[in-house]
């Protein structure tokens, strides 16, 4: 059944659509004459029909569009939430970040470099204070003690006088001529300081007394710790054979003198030990030797 009744032209007989007010053949009017094609008496319940059923179509062709545009991707702008995907093994979700909206990556600058600080060193304590080598090329070793005792501070030695005595990078103080110089230890700003004395002269010196044949001792100044009883052998050079040697101390509560010449702290003072030296011609010499007793 067509979608719209047939109209017969009164005029030349022929059929169109009842859509046309006139014949499309012959230009008459509908239905002149009184001619309608078969079924006329439904034209108008037909063309209502028709009508609805074009309302309808536009209706579906309209949400069709409308479902086509929601379903379309979003736009690259958007943001997007992270999507999530669970592990059924472990039961840990995974969270997976769109790349597009992740943040640019920033450059993180190198921190600079803090400056190693200097050991700590709050004193040094040295074996000796004060001591005295005979004769040049003796050696004697100092000992520096650093508190903290796990500082790792490295320790400078110093001789103030090189031609005196001299000392080395591990402490040892080797004589070189007769005087006095001071040794010193520095660690980490710390200075400690020791009197170091040669009795004997270098051999192209030869004056004062000393030259050989003459009287000497091995110590004219020392310093000893009464704490520990700390003791050193007093000894004459150049005596000769057949010679009497006697020792005596001013003050043995202080220092002690035997009488092969060993010399003991006793307690702190400055004690004088005088040795008395009669050679085989009958000559009587007295050296002094000055003992400084610390704790």
């Amino acid at each position: 059944m067509a979608l719209f009744q047939d109209v017969k032209c009164g005029r030349c007989d022929k059929h169109y659509s009842s859509i046309h007010s006139k014949c499309p053949y012959c230009g008459a009017k509908k239905n002149r004459d009184g001619k309608t094609a078969s079924g006329a008496n439904n034209t108008r319940w037909q063309v209502i029909v028709g009508l609805v059923v074009l309302i309808l179509i536009i209706l579906a062709v309209v949400v069709l569009l409308a479902m086509s545009l929601k379903d379309r991707n979003p736009e690259p702008g958007h943001t997007s939430k992270p999507a999530v995907s669970a592990s059924p093994s472990n039961g840990v979700s995974t969270v997976t970040a769109n790349p597009s909206a992740s943040p640019a990556p920033t450059h993180t600058p190198k921190p600079t470099p803090e400056p190693t600080p200097e050991p700590v060193v709050n004193s040094i304590v040295l074996n000796r204070e004060d001591f005295t080598l005979s004769n040049p090329g003796d050696t004697f070793q100092m000992v520096a003690t650093i508190s903290p005792a796990q500082s790792t501070a490295k320790i400078i030695w110093i001789s103030e006088d090189t031609d005196v005595a001299t000392v080395d990078e591990n402490g040892l103080v080797t004589a070189v001529n007769h005087g006095s110089t001071k040794v010193s230890a520095t660690a980490g700003g710390v200075t400690k300081e020791c009197i170091v004395r040669v009795s004997g002269y270098a051999p192209a010196n030869t004056g004062n007394g000393s030259a050989s044949g003459s009287l000497s001792l091995s110590h004219s100044d020392v310093t000893i710790h009464s704490g520990t009883g700390e003791t050193f052998m007093l000894k004459v050079n150049g005596a000769g054979d057949g010679a009497t040697i006697t020792y005596a101390s001013d003050k043995s509560g202080v220092a002690s003198v035997e009488s092969n010449g060993r010399v003991k702290a006793v307690s702190p003072g400055t004690a004088t030990i005088t040795v008395t030296v009669k050679t085989a011609d009958g000559k009587e010499t007295k050296l002094d030797c000055t003992v400084r007793v610390v704790n």
